[in-house]
């Protein structure tokens, strides 16, 4: 008997879910487009020991990998002018804002971990739904930051909607299976 066909099991479907983040501006939303997003995933590394000519293998430290998305750009909010108003909020300067005054360089400033966890305040969730829409599952990306932005092209030879990439860096992930429990 196939595991669907039993009424008490429901697989989880890859089209029903929300990512959620504080934009710049400082509004949280769950009402962010997004048209995928990668889910969390990670490598444990290993230590080789070597004792009598045979090789044993000990887990060692883990790694998180970078979680991607595809936003569908909007005018309301204006996600172009969002990400630019991030990339500010995480420190970043441009040349053109930057004054000196002899040979010292005043107002400027480099990108720093605390300003870009900041600038998203610190966590990004990807919430897993069911059918109802309600939340079965939910990843929260700890400390994360934007690693990089692409705004997507233009053509005229297209109707598609517009699309920004995302690809987001962090500490490391928890999951909830439900909002407020952790998953054992």
């Amino acid at each position: 008997m196939a595991f669907w066909s039993n009424a008490n099991i429901e697989p989880k479907r890859s089209h029903r879910f929300l990512f959620e983040f504080t934009l710049p501006d400082g509004l949280t939303t769950t009402q962010v487009y997004a048209r995928n997003v990668s889910k969390p995933s990670f490598d444990i590394g290993q230590s080789e020991h070597k004792f009598l000519g045979q090789s044993y293998y000990y887990p060692s430290a883990i790694s998180w990998s970078d979680v991607s998305a595809t936003l569908v750009n909007s005018m309301t909010p204006d996600f172009d002018a969002l990400m630019h108003m991030l990339l500010a909020n995480s420190g970043y300067v441009s040349p053109d804002n930057v004054s000196t005054s002899g040979n010292s360089v005043t107002d400027g400033g480099t990108i720093s971990k605390s300003a870009a966890v900041a600038a998203l305040n610190g966590s990004v969730l990807i919430k897993e739904l069911d059918g109802d829409g309600i939340t079965i599952g939910q990843y929260k990306l700890n400390n994360a930051w934007v690693k990089s932005v692409s705004f997507g092209d233009l053509d005229y030879g297209s109707e598609e909607l517009q699309t920004i990439s995302l690809t987001l860096r962090y500490d490391w992930a928890s999951y909830t299976t439900q909002p407020g429990v952790a998953a054992g």
